[in-house]
């Protein structure tokens, strides 16, 4: 009698272990875009007509435009979702200042690029010299390229290149380790009050 009330709580404790374990499987799986993409609610539905897009933003007051390129079965894209993504404040905050759009970097969708060529979502990561993923692309007032952050970074630095965008490091000709350099010193001296 002891011994099957221990194998049964053993087997319950198994089980109940088992759910906690597929759960936590559960709630860190990032949804996934019938083409094998991951996805956000956030990310704007869209035609893909960049000029469109980046008008629409504009006259919404944010910042720019974002490009994220991403493929299937991508290790590093479904970490930036997972985690980075996961962190309402981040997303917040890049909501905020950007509107989002995703391409498949092998997908067959029709984009029109800022110059009024339509391509395949392929072809447009390869004009774009897009050689990995995730990539995330800035694009400025005019569909210019800003500024890209090719692969998976923190959250923090992740941040920061959003930042360095929104404070127009680029425009001010300033390079990113540089612009990071006087920002932790601007930090740091604010900390101190001097």
């Amino acid at each position: 009698m002891r011994t099957l009330k221990k194998q049964s709580g053993l087997f319950m404790a198994a089980f109940v272990l088992l759910g906690i374990m597929l759960g936590a499987a559960t709630a860190s799986a990032a949804a996934l875009r019938d083409d094998g993409i991951h996805f956000e609610p956030w990310i704007k539905i869209s035609f893909l007509d960049f000029k469109e897009d980046l008008q629409e933003a504009l006259d919404k007051g944010k910042k720019g435009l974002v490009v994220l390129f991403e493929q299937p079965g991508c290790g590093s894209c479904k970490k930036l979702h997972e985690i980075n993504f996961a962190d309402e404040k981040l997303v917040k905050f890049i909501t905020d200042h950007f509107d989002v759009l995703q391409i498949n970097l092998y997908g067959d969708n029709e984009v029109t690029g800022f110059d009024g060529k339509v391509l395949s979502e392929a072809k447009f990561s390869e004009q774009s010299k897009v050689n990995f993923t995730p990539t995330t692309v800035f694009y400025g007032k005019n569909g210019t390229e800003v500024f890209r952050m090719p692969g998976f970074f923190s959250k923090n630095f992740y941040k920061n290149g959003f930042e360095y965008v929104i404070d127009d490091g680029p425009g001010k000709g300033m390079s990113y380790p540089r612009w990071t350099r006087e920002k932790r010193a601007q930090t740091a001296k604010e900390k101190t009050g001097s």
